[in-house]
């Protein structure tokens, strides 16, 4: 009976067994079956391309189409990192920074601390007035508005509701407030956020775990100018609205393409897909801008609007031979009462100003083409009535005085520029063109470029706004650069040609870009204007530039440095007033643009300071000083050519092998000789300015009966001594100055120095 009892539940168990594979076995067939049916015939499952789902990522999408169920293809966007910006030397002017976003998480917090049995409500108060302290403590003096009952507040709000709250958002726009990786780590090492993790068994510690899991820190990328305000609105923005300087016009260089990786949302479940694009990263652009310039240019700029509490200020530094732009500067004040300046507005290339006096350049150049001779004539400087006829025969009398002097006060041109005479310059422009003949001495500007559009890699440079209605007094004050703007760039552009030889160069930004390789694109300089005017002309305008600043009676006399030479021309122009609809004859914009050194022009700068009470010479104070620092930077001195010098000093004492002797004074571009002499050494005894070379044969005498090796390099003087049969040891570099001679041994010890 037991036997039968045990065969029936064995057979039990057999059939039991057997239900259960082929329930196994069944489920793995369907397995298959669903595998196989997915990758046969729900292909577009793992591609996003099937029919029955929704591509959010196609333009034009239509959530219409979506029939069978919640299925979509989305994308998430993958950011390139953007390109950074240099100086000329390499150094970054704007690179990338990552802050955070600091929020608190108040579901997250009650998920910590609001079990009662675990923690009382007074402990958990104490633990939000502790964080609420602490974040008082370290950002204090970015968020002063802020104190201590302001965080408790707001953390236990959101403890209460067990919402999520942003503490910290990131604000672009302004630095100060920017939550940095040390603030982050000073938060997340608070000794009350970290947890011990302890062995359950002996209850020693194991390890300390940071314990800031309601506190989010969300990283964002930040574009950060290492340098603050300076060049700034150069380098500029490309966020938002704020679009402007190089950030902007560059975008195409900087932004790099973005990538995207696809999944795929099924009923609120994420799959992802096999699409991916990674992103390209931005190039790198390196400027023209050098950083020891930008310096000095920025801070002796606001020194001097602050001294003088102008309204704004712009200057520009731009390298005579090739165009390139060493330095901008576009400083404003931040409020009216404030002493504060910053960069604001892009006054270089935009800002609508009257030039002013600098404006006669351009008339001086016009009327020395016009004119074969400029000496033969004189012309009224203060005061004068021009006649201007009419049609019937009769004249009409335009009254005009510079200045408190009456009477009709003649001058030479020279004088006349010296002295930046508004009744001077025009009757020299009416004498040279006609008064009646606006249009001549306008075609004679065009012939300087002035009214043509010249394209920069930061926009357009619009031509000066001169217009010709036919009017006296329109053309009259056209003469001296009243009546119409002109970008403040657009003039140091035709001062630039004149200090070039007559070589309008296009202003350039920037040099080359770069990717991580290798460089990828290089602008070269670019010439506008071959010969802007003729030499003769040319000749004439540097030395009546000069004679603003060095002759008798110049506007900026007062600042002529023999340190620092330099030339160019004033300008001071009264400020239109729209409250009084006229002029302001209180209130001045001054500016000096000039370049030097002056017989060898190395930069061209422009200074124009806006809202003044003074005249032009707090412009040439500006740029005098801007002058004598960049001349008196480390740099300058690499900055003289062989070609200035008519001949190369020598040094006339140093023994030169014969072998030697003619190839090297060759490469230096000097004439010599073939000399015949059985003598190893020649000496360079003389020199004159046709850069010939008269040597002598220098024997090599004998000093304590060892060769006499003195004032020669190195392998020269090992060389001659080993002939002799002497060993030798050097010590130092540069010419041998001193030698210790051992007759005994045949030694002697070489002391070299430079």
């Amino acid at each position: 009976m037991k036997k039968t009892k045990q065969t029936d539940k064995g057979g039990v168990n057999r059939v039991r067994m057997t239900l259960v594979f082929l329930a196994m076995l069944a489920l793995g067939i369907a397995c298959i079956g669903q595998v196989c049916y997915l990758c046969f015939f729900e292909r577009g499952l793992a591609s996003g391309t099937g029919g029955d789902y929704v591509d959010t990522t196609v333009p034009d999408w239509d959530d219409d189409n979506d029939t069978v169920c919640m299925c979509y293809v989305r994308a998430n966007t993958l950011r390139p990192s953007r390109g950074e910006i240099y100086d000329d030397h390499g150094r970054l002017l704007v690179g990338n920074y990552n802050v955070f976003e600091v929020a608190f998480d108040g579901k997250q917090f009650a998920k910590e601390y609001g079990n009662t049995a675990k923690y009382t409500a007074d402990e958990v108060d104490a633990m939000l007035k502790r964080l609420a302290h602490d974040f008082y403590v370290q950002f204090n003096s970015r968020f002063p508005n802020r104190d201590e009952e302001f965080y408790y507040n707001l953390f236990k709000k959101n403890y209460k509701s067990k919402h999520y709250e942003t503490v910290f958002p990131v604000n672009v726009w302004n630095e100060k407030t920017w939550v940095s990786s040390i603030d982050t780590a000073h938060i997340k090492n608070l000794p009350y956020l970290k947890k011990k993790v302890t062995d359950k068994k002996t209850g020693a510690v194991l390890r300390t775990v940071k314990f800031t899991r309601y506190l989010n820190f969300v990283t964002f990328p930040v574009r950060i100018n290492p340098y603050g305000e300076m060049a700034r609105r150069t380098l500029g923005i490309n966020l938002g609205d704020r679009q402007f300087g190089m950030e902007f016009n560059l975008d195409e260089y900087l932004a790099g393409e973005a990538g995207s990786k696809k999944f795929l949302e099924l009923n609120h479940a994420v799959v992802p897909l096999k699409d991916r694009i990674d992103p390209v990263d931005g190039h790198n652009v390196h400027t023209t801008l050098n950083l020891e310039i930008q310096n000095a240019v920025h801070n002796e700029m606001a020194r001097k609007l602050q001294e003088l509490n102008a309204e704004w200020g712009c200057a520009i530094v731009m390298e005579t031979k090739t165009g390139e732009i060493k330095a901008v500067t576009n400083l404003r004040r931040q409020s009216p009462d404030s002493p504060v300046y910053s960069e604001s507005m892009e006054y270089a290339l935009n800002a609508k100003v009257e030039p002013g006096s600098t404006f006669k350049l351009a008339s001086l150049l016009a009327f020395l083409e016009k004119m074969p001779s400029d000496t033969d004539c004189i012309y009224p400087m203060f005061d004068h009535t021009f006649k201007f006829p009419l049609k019937s025969g009769n004249y009409r009398s335009y009254y005009k005085a510079d200045s408190k002097v009456h009477g009709e006060t003649l001058g030479t041109p020279n004088e006349i520029f010296q002295r930046s005479s508004n009744i001077g310059i025009a009757s020299m422009i009416f004498k040279a063109f006609g008064i009646k003949n606006f249009s001549s001495y306008k075609a004679q500007l065009a012939k300087f470029g002035l009214f043509d559009t010249i394209h920069t890699q930061m926009g357009d440079l619009m031509p000066a706004g001169i217009r010709n209605d036919g009017r006296f007094d329109n053309y009259y004050a056209t003469c001296f650069g009243a009546g119409f703007n002109i970008p403040i760039l657009r003039t140091l552009m035709y001062y630039n040609a004149i200090a070039n030889n007559g070589k309008m160069m296009a202003p350039i930004f920037v040099k080359y870009v770069t990717d991580d390789y290798d460089t990828i694109q290089k602008f070269e300089p670019e010439v506008v204007m071959e010969k802007m005017v003729s030499d003769r002309t040319l000749k004439k305008a540097r030395a009546y530039l000069d004679s603003v600043v060095w002759g008798k009676y110049g506007t900026g006399r007062h600042y002529k440095d023999p340190t620092c030479p330099f030339a160019g021309k004033t300008g001071t122009r009264d400020i239109w007033d729209a409250n009084i609809g006229g002029y302001n004859y209180d209130r001045n914009a001054v500016s000096f643009c000039g370049y030097f050194p002056k017989e060898h022009p190395k930069y061209t700068v422009i200074v124009y300071i806006y809202d003044v009470p003074q005249h032009s010479e707090v412009a040439v104070d500006v740029f005098g000083k801007i002058a004598r620092s960049i001349m008196n930077s480390n740099n300058f001195s690499a900055m003289h050519n062989i070609e200035e010098f008519d001949y190369q000093p020598l040094v006339l004492n140093t023994p030169i092998n014969k072998k030697y002797f003619n190839p090297l004074f060759h490469t230096l571009g000097f004439d010599t000789t073939d000399y015949q002499t059985p003598h190893q050494f020649l000496s360079a005894r003389t020199q004159d300015t046709t850069r010939n070379i008269v040597a002598k044969a220098l024997p090599v005498s004998k000093l304590e009966g060892a060769p006499n090796v003195m004032y020669m390099i190195a392998s020269d003087a090992v060389s001659t001594l080993a002939r002799a049969g002497y060993k030798s040891a050097v010590y130092g570099r540069g010419v041998v100055k001193r030698q210790v001679v051992d007759r005994t041994n045949r030694y002697v010890k070489l002391y070299l120095e430079p």
